[in-house]
Parts: structure tokens; sequence; C-alpha cells
């Protein structure tokens, strides 16, 4: 009798550790849990979404534009996370620092590197957690965060893709001269100047797919020749040409001169870039050209880069491209997010290697 006691006893042991792997691995409901992690002085708020199912899960770390925002940035992000998290990816955000619940304030001098440490940490965070895989910690960011992944996947192994929304293709002396330069057309330009806008555009269009330092220049002249024709300038003329020593080295530390693409030159990661065919606070064609000719220089086959049509900086699908009328326009609460966009994120996630 004891020995079939002991039989049983240890048959039931058995069939206990085979079935403990199928337990650990029940498929667990969509949940949100707010973490608060430490960045030297900065103490930053946040949320992780898990998509729900069998962990571990891939994780997005969100990096937020240059506004200081909440972890949701009002509620605008939750149609983009929710298609992140329809793909089976876990979703990390957080209050900017200064805004919500997350303290400190970043100095001027230093923002990407500042910023880029946040991000670093953040990584941090997730490869420490069992349900997240550490092999699949991926950034998307918007507008400036197109200067701050770029800078973390320069200093880290540990990003696995990264996704950029209007992420400027040029240093951040030229995007701000841009935009300051579309504020002006937008203000208005004399009737007898007409010609002359069409003219000095048709050579923008030329001039944005610009490679060699001499091109650059022209490109900026072009510009420089834009503010000239405008009725005002409320914006200002923009900034200083990057002399031609600094723009062929090319220094992060010197942080407006900077050119991010070359880190994307550089990165052997999946990237996907999308850039809103009517955003007046980059240049859209000059991004679309400078990113398609990084990745297609990494050489990842997973890389896309996609200029969506009728979509401002935050890939809501406008009129105008004057930022104005926009603002204007999104006053009655309404605005639809481009379904082009929305859609191919999902699926290229979804498509993305295990």
């Amino acid at each position: 009798m004891k020995q079939l006691f002991d039989h049983l006893i240890m048959i039931g042991t058995i069939l206990t550790l085979l079935l403990l792997p199928a337990c650990t691995r029940q498929p667990k409901p969509p949940s949100i849990e707010e973490i608060t992690y430490q960045s030297g002085e900065f103490s930053l708020a946040c949320d992780l979404r898990l998509p729900g199912g069998s962990p571990p899960y891939p994780v997005i770390i969100v990096v937020q534009g240059s506004v200081p925002a909440d972890r949701t940035e009002g509620g605008n992000y939750l149609p983009v996370f929710e298609r992140m998290l329809n793909a089976g990816y876990a979703v990390f955000a957080c209050d900017g620092p200064g805004a919500g619940k997350s303290t400190g304030t970043i100095p001027e001098s230093q923002v990407i590197q500042q910023r880029a440490q946040l991000v670093l940490d953040a990584v941090n965070v997730m490869k420490k957690r069992t349900d997240i895989d550490p092999q699949r910690i991926g950034l998307a960011g918007i507008s400036q965060a197109g200067y701050v992944i770029p800078r973390v996947i320069s200093l880290s192994d540990d990003i696995a893709f990264m996704v950029c929304v209007s992420c400027p293709g040029n240093p951040g002396v030229d995007q701000s001269t841009y935009q300051a330069m579309k504020f002006a057309l937008c203000n208005g330009v004399p009737d007898e100047n007409e010609e002359k806008l069409q003219s000095l555009l048709t050579e923008l269009s030329e001039a944005r797919t610009y490679q060699t330092y001499g091109d650059y220049v022209h490109y900026r002249e072009i510009i420089s020749d834009l503010f000239a024709i405008a009725s005002s300038t409320p914006n200002g003329l923009g900034f200083e040409v990057i002399p031609e020593k600094a723009w062929l080295a090319n220094n992060p530390q010197l942080e407006t001169w900077w050119n991010p693409v070359e880190a994307i030159q550089q990165a052997t990661i999946p990237v996907l870039a999308f850039f809103g065919e009517k955003d007046p606070l980059i240049d859209p064609i000059q991004g679309e050209f400078a990113y398609r000719q990084a990745v297609e220089k990494a050489g990842n086959p997973y890389s896309k880069v996609i200029l969506v049509p009728g979509a401002n900086h935050g890939m809501i699908l406008v009129e105008t491209d004057c930022y104005n009328q926009q603002m204007q326009a999104a006053q009655g609460g309404e605005f639809t997010i481009a379904p082009e966009f929305l859609d191919t994120l999902e699926q290229w996630l979804k498509e993305l290697p295990k």
C-alpha cells in the first residue's frame, strides 16, 4: 500500500511539473501599470500598458516632442497606443519633465543629450522586467524625438527598432529656419511678389534633395530669398548657416548644428519613418528624402519611409499647410488621424521579426 501511495505521489509531482509551464503561460488580460523611475535629478511618472496574451512582450518606449506634455498628450496618443497594443506590443509612456506627475526641468544647453539619458534609463527599467522581452525594446516618437532617438541608438545597442513621426532630416537651426519661413509665407506675400514666390518655390523643391555642403548652402539661400518677399516675418529670419567645417564634422555635442540622419545611416535596426505632406513645422520633403537615403544606405530590409498625403505634423488630415489655419480648424475638437499612418504602423509592427 505504501508503495502504491508513493507511486501516486510521484505521478502527481510529475503532472504538476508538466502542467506548471502551461499555467505560467496562461494568457493575461490587457492591463495598465503606473511606474515611477528616477533618472538623475528627474522623477518620471509613467504608464506601462500591457497588450494581454502571453509574456514576455516586446515594448515601445514613447519619446515625446519638444513641449512638456503628459503621458498621453492629452489623450491624442491613445489611438496610436491602441494600434501598438493591437500589434502585441507593450507601450511605456511617461509624463515629460515638469508635466503631469514628473518633476525636473531640462536645461536649454543640452536638451538632446539630457532627453537621451532619460530614454536610456527607461530602457534599463524595461530590461529588468520579466514580462518584457529585453531583445525587443523599440522607440517611437515625434518631432524633437527625431533628434533624441537617433542619439539614443548611437549610444546603445539595446534598441531593436524605431518609429519616427515628423522627424527632422536636418539640424535644428535649419529646421527652425524652415519653420519660420513657412510662418512668414503663410502670413502673406504682396501681390507683386507672387510670380517671384512661385519661382522660388520651384527652386526650393529641387534644392531640398541636397547632399553636399554647396547644395545645402543653396537650399538656405533660397529660404532667405523667400523670407525677403514675405509681407512680414513675425518669427524672425531664421538662424545661421552652419559653417562647412562644422557641417562636415557633425558633432552631436553641438546640438543645434547636429544632423541626426547620420545616426540613421549607421543603424542596422528596422526604421519606420512618417512625414506629413502638409507639415508646416519641418520640411517634410527634405526629411523624407534624407531618411530614404539613410535607410537605403543602412540596408535593413524592414525599414520604410512614408510621405502621408494631406497629413500635418501630428499625422492629422488637414486642408492647408499653414500652421495657424490648421490650429483654427482644430478648435472644434474634431480631427482625423490619417488612416494610412495608423494602418501602416500596426501592420509594420506585426511584420517585424520576432
